[in-house]
């Protein structure tokens, strides 16, 4: 008898995780039938799928980033604008100061997720809240990229450092070939080592992990730091790929990543490194597929905006499904 029940537990559980999978695959099964209809075939070309593709590269991974930080109960503002720095400072020591290629990669890397660590070190030690600390840290970066190039914009980048945004190996584009690696590090980290549990297990409740004697803000400062490097990455690859740096280059990431990550949230109930990839894919198709409709940017942002309000309050109606057990 316990034997069959613990089966049965564990096919429960195999329902739980697999239904939104499920959901979320047909969702874009749907969009990607509905404006292939709709553009006359001209959504589902094979260079259109590698547009996405290379699209959904860089946005999985500030994404990722921005969901790690609200998995362990914080939030962080900054994630487009530490990626934009950490671009630009590349740029600046490739251009400006004609260093090596893999040395201006590593500087912005290390700037930027030095950022990501000061957000932790004043949430996780001083206690401020993440999102105001995350609003000072763009208000800091603002000033420190126009102090970095008095607003120019820094072009003439060498081949081989744009050869990463541009070139395909075996027919995949390189971005998404990265976006994989890192898809399936953090998947290691976040659910296979300690503090990447404890990351999301505090986000999941707070006050149990205040009585087992863990400090949440230290997690939450973590989750930050990762943060950092992560859109460190992120920006680095968007100057790779746009073969220019500008101040605002990261600027745009924000909304969409918050969309994003609160979409997987709520649809999984709790942070999954595959989410995020799936609402990735799924916002991404629909903004291209909008776009292709001839959508104006200023429309788009408040296409994003409706849908994150309706995310938010489908997100409220499922929790309550769960509480009640219906799920």
């Amino acid at each position: 008898m316990k034997n069959d029940s613990g089966r049965g537990h564990d096919k429960r559980i195999e329902a739980k995780l697999s239904g939104p999978v499920i959901g979320t695959v047909v969702m874009i099964l749907l969009i990607t039938i509905l404006f292939t209809v709709l553009t006359r075939r001209s959504f589902l070309t094979l260079a259109n799928i590698i547009d996405i593709l290379r699209t959904i590269s860089i946005k999985f991974i500030i994404a990722l980033a921005i969901g790690i930080v609200i998995a362990s109960g914080g939030f962080d503002l900054s994630v487009g604008h530490i990626a934009g720095f950490a671009g630009l400072l590349t740029a600046y020591m490739l251009v400006n100061l004609h260093m090596n290629i893999p040395l201006s990669i590593l500087g912005g890397f290390f700037v930027g997720t030095l950022l990501g660590c000061i957000n932790g070190v004043i949430v996780g030690w001083l206690g401020v809240s993440s999102f105001i600390t995350t609003l000072a840290m763009q208000m800091l970066i603002v000033g420190l990229r126009y102090g970095l190039t008095n607003g120019t914009t820094i072009m003439r980048l060498p081949r081989a450092f744009i050869w990463v945004g541009s070139a395909r190996v075996l027919g995949i584009p390189v971005l998404v070939i990265i976006m994989f690696i890192i898809l399936l590090i953090m998947i290691f980290v976040m659910h296979w080592t300690t503090p990447g549990r404890r990351i999301i297990s505090v986000g999941q409740n707070i006050e149990a992990s205040w009585l087992s004697g863990i400090n949440p803000r230290i997690y939450t400062g973590m989750a930050l730091g990762i943060s950092g490097a992560l859109c460190s990455v992120a920006g680095i690859l968007i100057v790779a790929r746009n073969q220019l740096a500008n101040v605002d280059i990261g600027d745009g990431y924000l909304m969409e990543a918050i969309a994003t990550a609160v979409f997987a949230h709520v649809m999984f109930g709790k942070f999954k490194t595959h989410a995020v990839i799936l609402m990735t894919a799924f916002v991404a198709m629909l903004v291209n597929g909008l776009t292709m409709l001839g959508v104006t940017p200023s429309s788009m942002n408040i296409v994003r905006g409706i849908m994150l309000i309706v995310v938010i309050g489908v997100g409220k109606i499922l929790q309550h499904m769960r509480n009640r057990r219906l799920l």
